[in-house]
């Protein structure tokens, strides 16, 4: 009967035994799953900003072009803006060319910025060619040194040249635009 009894009791704290232990000590799961609490925090940001550059802060309309501010971020460093936004022909036809000369920011105050650094395609041109209907394209801004950090910008003027007169530029104008300060 008492060696009834051992193998009972040996028999039950094995599965007990077997629950509390899994081979490896605490610390290493502790350091396990804080790593991967650490990648997924780091999955869920960059989500969370893949999701929010497909959501516009303003949208305007320029003949046939859809354009719309996607970021803007101030740069506490140096007091630099850039600005971010997409541009879209939403006519059926091809567009042949689209140019923009420069863009006007204008502060809280009323005090304005101008700049030239106006870029519609990814080496920095003024000016691009054959916009084809229904793609997006991307472009950005750059406002150098304003020396002061405001929430928003009151407004912001792109001149674009219309497709029928390049002589003479048309504003474009976008208001209350937030910026992200980092």
């Amino acid at each position: 009967m008492k060696h009834f009894l051992t193998v009972v009791a040996i028999a039950m704290a094995m599965p007990c035994a077997a629950q509390l232990s899994t081979g490896a000590p605490a610390s290493e799961e502790s350091l396990r799953d804080k790593l991967q609490i650490a990648e997924l925090s780091q999955q869920v940001a960059y989500y969370k900003t893949a999701l929010n550059l497909s959501k516009a802060l303003r949208s305007n309309t320029f003949e046939d072009l859809s354009i719309a501010i996607k970021t803007v971020r101030g740069l506490r460093k140096d007091g630099t803006i850039v600005i971010e936004f997409e541009y879209q022909n939403t006519s059926q036809r091809q567009r042949g060319s689209l140019q923009t000369e420069r863009a006007v920011l204008v502060d809280p105050q009323g005090n304005q910025y101008r700049t030239s650094q106006v870029m519609l395609h990814a080496d920095g041109r003024v000016h691009t060619r054959d916009l084809v209907p229904k793609v997006s394209y991307r472009g950005g801004l750059v406002f150098r040194k304003t020396g002061a950090e405001f929430p928003v910008i009151r407004a912001l003027i792109l001149y674009f040249y219309p497709e029928d007169n390049i002589s003479n530029p048309q504003p474009v104008v976008f208001e209350s635009i937030p910026i992200v300060w980092e």
